[in-house]
Order: C-alpha cells, then sequence, then structure tokens
C-alpha cells in the first residue's frame, strides 16, 4: 500500500470557502468519512470553529448552487445535496451527496480517473490549505494526477504533492483536533502563543486570561479539560 497527500494552498480572495478559514484560523473541517466513485462523491464532515465562522461555513456549504470542490467553476454541472446533521453554536457536521462529478475536474474526480477504485480519502481544511490524503495499493499514475490537477488550477491556487512510504496513519487511530471543543482547543493555542507552556513560563494564567479577556477560572477550566484529553490520548496511543 502506498499513502500520499495532495494539497491545495489558496491565496485570499480566491475561495470563498477558503477565506472563511484564512480569516478564521482556528478552524478546522475534517471528513469523518468520505467516498468517491466514477461519477459520484458522498462524505461526512466535522467542522469546529468560533461562532461567526460555522455561521458562514454553513451558508456558505449548504448552498446547492455551488460546488464545493471546484472554485474556478462553482457552477459545475453535477448534482449536489446538502444535509446539515448536526450543529451547536462552535460546531457541525454537514453531510454531502454528489452525482455526475465527472462533469467537474476536481481533485475527487481526477483521483478516480487516473487512480480508479479502491482508494481510502481523508480530508482536512485549516487556514489556506485543503489537505487530501489518500491511500492506495501502489502509486501508479499519482504523477499524471498531479499534472492534471494542476492544469485545471485557476490563479491562486497552488498544489503540493507529498509522498508517504509508510501509511502507518491508516493503521493508527488518529487523534482528531476536532473531538476538542473549540473553546478548548482555543485556550490550548493562545496558551502556547503567549509561552505558557514554556520553561520558564513567559506569562501566568493571571495574565494569559486578561491578554485573551476570559475569566481565570473559565481558561483554567479550559485548559485541564484540554490537557487531561490530550495525556489520556498520549497515554493510549504512545505508551
Amino acid at each position: 500500500m502506498r499513502e500520499f497527500v495532495i494539497t491545495l494552498e489558496y491565496d485570499p480572495g480566491v475561495d470563498p470557502v477558503a477565506d472563511v478559514f484564512i480569516e478564521h484560523p482556528g478552524s478546522i473541517s475534517k471528513s469523518v468519512a468520505c467516498s468517491v466513485t466514477r461519477n459520484a462523491m458522498w462524505r461526512l464532515d466535522r467542522i469546529s470553529g468560533s461562532a461567526s465562522a460555522i455561521d458562514r461555513l454553513e451558508y456558505l456549504l449548504l448552498d446547492t448552487e455551488r460546488c464545493n470542490e471546484c472554485p474556478d467553476r462553482p457552477a459545475c454541472h453535477s448534482h449536489r445535496e446538502y444535509e446539515l446533521l448536526s450543529q451547536d453554536a462552535t460546531s457541525c457536521t454537514i453531510y454531502t451527496y454528489r452525482s455526475g462529478i465527472d462533469q467537474c475536474r476536481t481533485l475527487p474526480s481526477l483521483a478516480v480517473e487516473y487512480l480508479g477504485d479502491g482508494l481510502f480519502y481523508e480530508t482536512q481544511r485549516k487556514s489556506n490549505q485543503y489537505e487530501w490524503r489518500i491511500l492506495m495499493r501502489n502509486d501508479a499514475n499519482v504523477g499524471r494526477l498531479y499534472d492534471a490537477l494542476q492544469a485545471e488550477l485557476c490563479d491562486g491556487i497552488t498544489v503540493s504533492l507529498s509522498h508517504l512510504t509508510d501509511p502507518t496513519h491508516w493503521t493508527d487511530e488518529a487523534i482528531s483536533a476536532t473531538t476538542l471543543s473549540y473553546e478548548q482547543r482555543e485556550a490550548l493555542r493562545l496558551a502556547v502563543e503567549h509561552g505558557y507552556y514554556q520553561t520558564p513560563r513567559e506569562t501566568s494564567l493571571t495574565d494569559l486570561a486578561e491578554k485573551v479577556d476570559v475569566p481565570q477560572s473559565t481558561l483554567q477550566y479550559r485548559l485541564q479539560r484540554a490537557e487531561s484529553w490530550l495525556a489520556s490520548h498520549f497515554v493510549t496511543e504512545c505508551l
């Protein structure tokens, strides 16, 4: 088996969905499941982020007039169905079904065209990057897929390809960043950003709470919950 990762990087203003992730760097979307055939794709995506990011992403991702896989041709002729399966202020789960994807020169349709069937897909979106991780029997035609994808991209989008020899990601139980709540992830991110975990510490919990305008007790609780989750998963997966 072979594993490789295709990453699309977006300049601001190229694609409305990418712009939300660029403008809200704490937001993340990961596929719970993703299946692609020669003329159809269906997937579940779990999205976590600020309330404003979730509102904007729901508006864009549930619009059946848009093709969310082809930013240069948002009105391609494939049939699209989107459904909101779950929702709260800072997260949601969206189901997508598309048929006629062979009419759109997008990454999933090109992958099936050049690589064939029997593939596993996993996707992630954060910041300006849209990552497709693909597991396949061998790496035949990967170069042709890369060339075809490059030819289809509009200005402001670049693509990179990484070969990963050992497909360990698929055999280990992956830790999903979206399992943590948005508030807990943000607390961890800000604590790292401000040096709370440096040795010696560059800021105290009191100072950090003031900087991010959150009550100290609330910030402490979020960090403790996040740290507990990380420690439990580390012991389960690594020890």
